[in-house]
């Protein structure tokens, strides 16, 4: 095992494979203890088979290290996050490898307000799970306790604290939850509002979770809407942190679409801090276009819900989010993604102001965009590749005013990304091939 755990967002891997192995998680559990101080966490899972295995184990670890455990079993990301910051703990962790496939898993660190634990207290737990010898008991070792009850209060302060005034009664809502963490909390949420849940894809059996549905194959919930009595439904992830909205006519709704209706909708009633939005470059330069026509602003930041808080924290915005669906709402929900908040806060959006899912971002549309993902041979900064620099200086010159790239390595898998969108998809396919050849001169592509 290399002597790093945590990547880009928190631990991930193969469950049972290094460093997702029990003993590994409870000593890393202990580990942890010995950083927070005495005291209490919450832990959740989603729908995959190793999950509570690997909550076991981190539980033991943490309440060897005298740190009492509150277990609150199936559930999403979002909802820990919640409870960790309304509830009395030190920190949280949901065991989750969000939209991975089933045999991935990992472990998300939410520090004692619900947000993602920094940088710099990940590398403090990396430096005591290191050194630490071997795992000796404390004396006042904590207790390990069953909390599902716990979810009610999730539930509790959407109705009540969150949207107290949204009715979704006669209201047929249709929710995918990828087998995964939602599976049983979807329709607790929807029907503490009135409204009628539909959901597909809620029958988590350890190894369906992401398969063919959720937020990575919005289209399957957009063609099942077809078959209900629905108007509107969302595609959640596996850990419910981000989701795609859909509607009537085999319409996905991502998260430029909904940065775009909630954008112009709060903008209309001077509700948008900074008349600014936040997203990352992989947002579509429509969603740009869309905004500044309603004296409204862009701010980009690098890939990852992380800079997008910290960009909208730093500018006291409200509204910011990625393309993939996970949106962010400032302060009244903790700059935290949570796919079913951001249905409930499209609902009450379009019921404050008398309008139908037809009329959300009514007129936006991206531009052609193309994402192409290649095997890499190793992850290098872009100055070491002088042929695939130039390309891109190139094809920026030529697109200007028509279009743009982003050119990165991804962040968890050696892989590079090549994005392009232009006016026109022939545009779009003729520059991605500049680079791709580019990139493959320069010794890069796998």
């Amino acid at each position: 095992m290399t002597r790093k755990l945590f990547g880009t967002d928190g631990i991930r891997g193969k469950a049972g494979q290094e460093p997702l192995t029990p003993t590994t998680l409870e000593r890393f559990g202990f580990a942890l203890a010995q950083q927070l101080g005495s005291g209490a966490l919450v832990i959740g899972h989603d729908g995959r088979e190793s999950g509570e295995t690997l909550v076991a184990a981190l539980a033991m670890g943490l309440s060897h290290g005298g740190v009492n455990v509150d277990v609150v079993g199936l559930t999403t990301t979002p909802c820990v996050a919640y409870l960790t910051a309304a509830g009395d703990y030190l920190a949280g962790i949901m065991v989750s490898a969000s939209h991975n496939p089933a045999p991935d898993n990992g472990i998300k660190l939410l520090d004692a307000d619900g947000g993602k634990l920094c940088d710099e207290r990940e590398i403090a737990v990396e430096k005591v799970f290191f050194e630490l010898e071997d795992i000796s008991s404390v004396e006042n070792r904590g207790e390990v306790r069953r909390a599902n009850n716990l979810l009610g209060d999730y539930v509790g302060w959407l109705r009540t604290e969150a949207f107290p005034d949204l009715d979704l009664h006669g209201n047929h809502i249709l929710v995918d939850c990828a087998n995964g963490g939602a599976s049983q909390l979807a329709t607790r949420v929807l029907h503490a509002f009135g409204g009628e849940a539909v959901c597909i894809h809620d029958k988590p059996d350890g190894r369906n979770i992401n398969e063919g549905c959720g937020a990575l194959h919005p289209e399957v919930a957009a063609e099942a809407l077809a078959n209900t009595s629905c108007n509107i439904g969302i595609s959640l992830d596996g850990d419910g942190d981000r989701g795609m909205l859909v509607a009537r006519g085999n319409r996905v709704l991502d998260g430029d679409y909904i940065l775009a209706g909630l954008g112009a909708s709060l903008g209309e009633i001077d509700a948008l801090p900074g008349k600014t939005v936040v997203a990352t470059v992989m947002s579509n330069l429509a969603l740009e276009n869309y905004l500044g026509e309603r004296g409204l602003r862009l701010d980009r930041t690098q890939v990852g819900d992380r800079y997008v808080a910290a960009e909208m924290k730093k500018g006291g915005y409200l509204l910011g989010g990625e393309k993939s669906g996970h949106i962010l709402f400032g302060d009244e929900h903790g700059y935290r993604g949570d796919g079913l908040y951001t249905l409930l806060k499209i609902l009450n959006t379009l019921s404050q102001a008398g309008q139908k899912i037809e009329d959300f971002a009514a007129g936006y549309a991206d531009m052609p965009q193309t994402l192409l993902n290649l095997d890499a041979t190793r992850r290098v900064p872009m100055e070491e590749l002088p042929l695939l620099s130039e390309a891109c200086r190139q094809v920026d010159l030529d697109l200007a005013g028509r279009g743009r790239t982003v050119v990165r390595f991804s962040g968890t898998e050696l892989k590079l990304r090549l994005m392009v969108e232009a006016k026109t998809q022939d545009l779009v396919d003729s520059s991605l091939e500049r680079l791709r050849a580019a990139a493959e001169a320069d010794g890069v592509l796998a």
